[in-house]
Parts: C-alpha cells; structure tokens; sequence
C-alpha cells in the first residue's frame, strides 16, 4: 500500500510555474533578467525616470535660472555640464528635459498602441468592407514618412508639449494598427474563438476578451522599439522648431537652441545629445531582449 502511494506521488503531474509559461510576462522577465546588456539599459531607463522626477530636490539651479555672468561656462565642479548662452545649468536642464523627452515617447506610444490596436481588432474581426475602408483609410497616412506627418501635423496643431504628443500618437497608428490585424487574421478562426460564437458570446467580448489578449504578445515588441522612435522623433521635431519650445528644457530643444555655437562651445550639444543617444540605445536594448524572449523560434 506505501509503495502504491509513492508511485502515484511520484506520477503526480508537476505544477508549471509561470515563469515557464512562453508568453507570459514573469517568462519574459526571466528571459531578460539574463541578458546584461538589456538589464543594463533597463537599469539606465529606470534611473533616469527617477533622477528626472527627482529633479526639483537634487538640481543645485532652477533650470530657468538665467545668470549671463556663467555664459557659456565649461563643466567645472560648480557646474557639471556647464551653462548655456543664458547661464542656465545644463545639468538641471537635460534632468528636467528627461521628463519631458521620456514621457511624449510613452505617452505617444501609449495613445498610437490604443487606438492602434481598436482599428487592427476590427478590421482584422469583420473584414470584407470594414476591413478595406479602414486599412485604406491608414494607407493615406502610411503613404507619408512618419516624420513628415508628425511635421505636418505638428504645423497644423501649432508647437507645445501636448501638441506633440498627439501628433507623434497620430503618426505611428497606421503601424499598430496593421500589426494587429495581421495578429488577428492569423487567430480569428481558431477553436477557443469558434467556441465563444457558439456559447452566444457577444461580438466586442471576443474581441476584447478572446482574440486581443491572445494577439497582443507582437505589439509589447513594437511598443518597446516606438517607445525610443517616438522620443527621438519628439527630439528631431523640437530640434527643427515644430515641437516643445523654450524655456522648456527638452533635448531636441536643447540642440536646436545650441547649434549656433558647436564650434566654439561643444559642451552645449554634447550633454543633451548623449543623453539622447544613451535613452534610445536602452530602450532598444530592452526592446531586443523581449523580443527574443517572445520568438517561439528562440525558445529553448
């Protein structure tokens, strides 16, 4: 009687953990926590997040401050980065410029994966007609380069940190939103979905309860990349005069403020322009490794 008790502890199936579970967000974490490179963009994401909405308690100098007796004064002890042509603290602008710049990117991303996904899950869902006017209506806004939309829109809208950010939402749409259908189109007659029509399931609660969350694991992908794209699209239209302006310290800004005087003071565009550069290589790295951790063909 013990030895039949053993053996059927011994057959018990194992209890999978989540983080076994391809797809789902504690397997993903686990697959990135292995990539160091992408942990280390991941931990300088973060960290500026932070030292950006920490600003006002750990910035020696208002970032408005003016003081023509520090114009154009090299990093020292006194000040990091140095000022600029109005003897502002560069240091304590590029901190608050962070929340500026990271937040167009993720809010924009935010609104382009919204309405995105509503657009693909119905054109994808219905077809026929629906399908064809809404694609056919994004295709008129895909025909444009991303770019020159926003700068379009951006002309339309007039400039302002709140203007931008629905120009940049408006802009990266068209992307989602196909995404999504292609994600729909590839799961729209799978079985658990033949099942919920049959239970009399109302149509938006397959949509939005069924097919959505099985078809959105591709977007995570695509948000993590548009996140940097947005940002450094935000940064180019604040650099060609369409986006934030002064005294609103974000980076693009901050580089089309200085461009004037790169030859003789360098450190005006260095700062901003790293920090650019820096943000948009984490996110790409963090955006690689989930990727790679969604691919079914990389999976062990």
């Amino acid at each position: 009687m013990l030895k039949e008790k053993v053996r059927t502890s011994e057959e018990a199936p194992r209890k999978v953990r989540k983080s076994e579970v391809p797809g789902s967000l504690a397997y993903v974490w686990k697959k990135v926590r292995r990539r160091p490179l992408a942990m280390g963009g991941l931990i300088v994401v973060v960290l500026l997040l932070v030292l950006s909405f920490l600003s006002p308690l750990i910035c020696k100098y208002d970032y408005k401050a003016i003081s023509m007796a520090d114009q154009f004064a090299l990093p020292s002890l006194e000040h990091p980065f140095g000022c600029d042509e109005l003897g502002r603290d560069i240091l304590s602008r590029v901190l608050y410029g962070a929340k500026f710049t990271m937040s167009i990117g993720i809010i924009s991303t935010a609104i382009s994966c919204v309405f995105g996904v509503m657009l693909g899950s119905v054109a994808g869902y219905f077809g026929g007609k629906v399908d064809s006017f809404i694609m056919r209506f994004l295709d008129i806004f895909q025909s444009f380069p991303g770019i020159l939309l926003a700068i379009a829109l951006s002309s339309v809208l007039g400039p302002g940190f709140e203007k931008i950010i629905i120009a940049m939402g408006i802009s990266f749409i068209p992307s989602y939103a196909r995404m999504m259908r292609a994600n729909i189109l590839s799961i729209r007659n799978a079985e658990y979905v033949e099942a919920a029509v049959t239970m009399n399931c109302s149509t938006w609660r397959i949509i939005f309860k069924h097919i959505v969350p099985n078809a959105v694991s591709p977007l995570i992908v695509q948000v993590a990349m548009g996140i940097a794209a947005s940002g450094l699209s935000a940064s180019g239209l604040s650099f060609l005069g369409f986006g934030v302006q002064a005294p609103t310290p974000e980076w693009g800004a901050m580089l089309s403020a200085s461009r004037t005087f790169i030859r003789d003071y360098p450190h005006l565009c260095i700062f901003p322009g790293a920090f650019i550069m820096i943000t948009v290589l984490s996110l790409n790295l963090v955006g690689d490794a989930v990727r790679d951790a969604l691919d079914p063909k990389l999976r062990d």
